[in-house]
């Protein structure tokens, strides 16, 4: 009887800690298309944010200023993806599908844009109600980042 007492105990205590974990992250940020009506737009890869780097799809990362390294596909004829950052304000408990929007497809040049944006479910940190949702009006230009030059 005490080892199925002791066996009730862990489930408890384990339940426990499981519920009571809040996530360590607010909002989503995700390179993927969220419509498909708009021409030249097309998804990016999230490199780093904050000069993190990572492969993980959707990025999960706290509200606040964050400075994105985005890569855009190549255009036509080319093989290398199109890198720039952005400084970007990410609102809490919000989920932003980015995309590069390009004037023409056969521009390598790009804006990021916000494709779609919505709250995150279930997000409402330390118990109180989501805040509404306050999109940024502009993003940043972008800056230029240097290429390291090749030595033969």
């Amino acid at each position: 009887m005490s080892i199925s007492l002791g066996k009730s105990l862990i489930t408890l205590s384990l339940v426990g800690c499981v519920s009571g974990c809040a996530q360590q992250w607010e909002s989503v940020l995700d390179g993927n298309l969220y419509t498909r009506a708009n021409l030249n737009r097309y998804p990016v890869l999230i490199v780093a944010v904050d000069g993190e780097y990572s492969t993980i799809t959707p990025r999960r990362v706290d509200a606040g200023e964050r400075r994105l390294t985005v890569d855009a596909p190549p255009v036509a004829g080319f093989r290398e993806p199109v890198r720039k950052e952005f400084t970007f304000r990410v609102e809490k408990c919000v989920r932003y599908w980015l995309a590069a929007q390009r004037a023409t497809s056969l521009t390598s040049d790009y804006e990021l844009v916000i494709d779609h944006a919505e709250p995150v479910a279930g997000c409402a940190p330390y118990g109180t109600k989501p805040e509404s949702v306050v999109l940024p009006a502009t993003i940043d230009p972008p800056r230029p980042i240097p290429k390291p030059k090749r030595e033969h």
